[in-house]
Formats: C-alpha cells, structure tokens, sequence
C-alpha cells in the first residue's frame, strides 16, 4: 500500500494546505494566546503558531538538535521525554490557554498518564489541541484484508509509534483521562474506486457499490484526526451530544476527493505539457544528431575515395620521400 498512501505532507506546506493538521490546528488558536507545544521538533508548527497567531511558545522537545532548532520560533524551549513523570516539572507556576500534541501521542507509552498531568496547566477556558493518525484508514485496512501489515519510514505505519489509534480508541482515551471533546474535524486521503477493486479481487471480493463505500466512509479516508479537549467539568456547559460530533463530517470526504482528484490531475496535466516539451526538444536533438552522424559519414567516405586515388597515393610516396631527404647546408629545418 506504500505506493498509493503518501506519508504526511511537509510541514512547510501546512500555511497554504487546509487539509494538513498544523493548518487546521493554527486556526483553532486565538490570537496572542500562550500556548504549551509538546513535541515541537524542529519548530515547524511553532512558526505557524508565531507568525499566524503570534502566540507565545512554551515548546517541549525529547531530540536535543530537534529543540535547538525550535529555538528560532518559541519563546523557551524545554528538552524531556514527555513519558517522564517529571518531564514538566519545570512549568509548574505556568497556564496555557492551549496545548498542543501534533503526532505525539502515538509515539508515548504512556499518553494517558501525560494527559492526566497536563490538567494543572489548563484553566477553565483552555483546550488541548491533538492529532493522531488513523490506523483505520481504508490503507491499513487493504493491507490487513489482504494479510499484510508493514512498518513505514512515515506515515500512519511509521516504525516510531508505539500506539495505534481508531476514532473510537482516541474517545476512549480522551474520555478514560477526564476531558470532554469539543469537536473533531481529521486531514483526508481517499482512495480511487481503480485502486480499492484490484486489493479486493485480490481476496476475491467483487467491487460492489456497497463494498466500495465502506472504504469511502469518513472514518476510513480519515487520515489524521484532529480533535479540540477541555476539562470534564465543562461537559455542562457544552453540552454536546459526543456521538454527533463526527456525523457533521460526513460529506466532506467525497467533495474533499473530487477537489482533491482535479487538482491531481490539473497538475499531472501541466507535467504532461512540460514532459511533452522534453519529447520535442529530445526529438529535435535527435534529428541534428542523425544529420550530424550523417555528415560525418558523408565525410568519411569522401575522405575513403580521396585516399584511393591515384594522386592521393603519388602524393603520399612524395611527402615520404621528402621525409627521408637529408637536410641541406645552410638551411634549418622549421
């Protein structure tokens, strides 16, 4: 499945693509907010946050070259493991209208004990902002279908994570640490009906109608979830019906994929024009290179009837024979 599933898209795109979860989480941060970056990396999302939002970072990073470079875009940085109980002791006088965990859950051992300590941290307006991959992806689930299950260097199978997450797995979580959803929205990736089929047959299942749109439903072309938690005790106040707070999404997928597709081939397209251009110029190169080895073949056989002339061949024992002459008195040879 590795060939038709990319792995994240690059951070760098995040500004201009809203189906990338550093995108969609930006948005859900207020202006000027103070915000607790866990697993910043080398900064990516905190320079999002600091040009968009111009929030002041607090960023908590296990790689020690990793959080050297996070320096350039957050205010402090902090090198711990996060799975350390003591990891944020550090912080312990601060608030933060929001924490961010982008990709980091699925990398912990223990991320529900990290949830329970980020409670301290929160006051009653803040919300965590996370995002974790979809190992219920119609990809993974191709794979499994048909009896495989491979590692990634990137991705939602990428070797480095130690937890896999359902939507209804990351609920129970969330649910299990004591905080409430506020909402859910996820970053797409749907597969053609073309690709979907051939794994199918694979198995030797008919690409029905029915059968096709299981692998188109929502939580399967969902491929990070991105999801917006504040403290249990607000439940109250929000009073939102969790089972409802997928079903909005619902629509999206199909229209994100035809949006999605045309782009595609709007640009498979413009590679076609520039790859055809490339044929051209090849093509024309190829001409010249033809006349040119014509010419010089030409020339070769002129050269061939020239040197079995009869001239050629008197001259040739001339310019031997003067050769061989001594040098006369008086004269130098040049």
């Amino acid at each position: 499945m590795n060939q038709t599933v990319a792995a994240y898209p690059p951070a760098n795109s995040a500004s201009l693509d809203n189906n990338h979860s550093h995108s969609k989480i930006v948005q859900l941060i207020p202006r000027y907010a103070q915000v607790l970056e866990l697993g910043c990396s080398t900064g990516a999302m905190s320079r999002l946050m600091k040009e968009q939002c111009e929030a002041r970072i607090f960023g908590v990073e296990k790689d020690s070259q990793a959080a050297w470079q996070a320096q350039r875009y957050c205010d402090y940085v902090f090198t711990e493991d996060l799975d350390d109980p003591h990891s944020l002791d550090a912080l312990q006088f601060e608030k933060f209208d929001v924490i961010t965990l982008v990709d980091v859950l699925e990398h912990l051992r223990y991320p529900q004990q990290l949830l329970e300590r980020l409670k301290p941290f929160m006051m009653d307006e803040s919300v965590i902002l996370l995002s974790v991959p979809n190992v219920a992806h119609t990809s993974v689930r191709l794979e499994l279908l048909t009896g495989d299950f491979r590692y990634e260097e990137a991705g939602i199978l990428d070797a480095t994570h130690l937890k896999f997450f359902t939507l209804n797995s990351l609920k129970a979580l969330i649910e299990r640490s004591g905080f409430v959803i506020n909402e859910v929205d996820y970053t797409w990736h749907d597969l053609p009906d073309s690709v979907i089929a051939r794994y199918l047959r694979q198995v030797g299942v008919e690409a029905t109608p029915r059968a096709l749109e299981y692998f188109h439903q929502p939580d399967a072309v969902a491929y990070q979830f991105i999801i917006s938690i504040s403290l249990a005790k607000q439940k109250s106040e929000h009073d939102k019906d969790q089972s409802d707070l997928f079903k909005e999404h619902q629509l999206k997928p199909m229209a994100a994929s035809w949006q999605t597709w045309n782009h595609v081939f709007a640009n498979l397209q413009q590679k076609e024009q520039v790859i055809k251009g490339l044929e051209t110029a090849l093509k024309d190169q190829q001409i010249e290179l033809s006349w040119l080895k014509a010419q010089l073949q030409d020339k070769g056989d002129e050269l061939t009837r020239v040197y079995a002339t009869r001239s050629w061949r008197l001259l040739r024992k001339l310019a031997s024979f003067v050769r061989g002459m001594p040098v006369q008195e008086g004269l130098t040879q040049s």
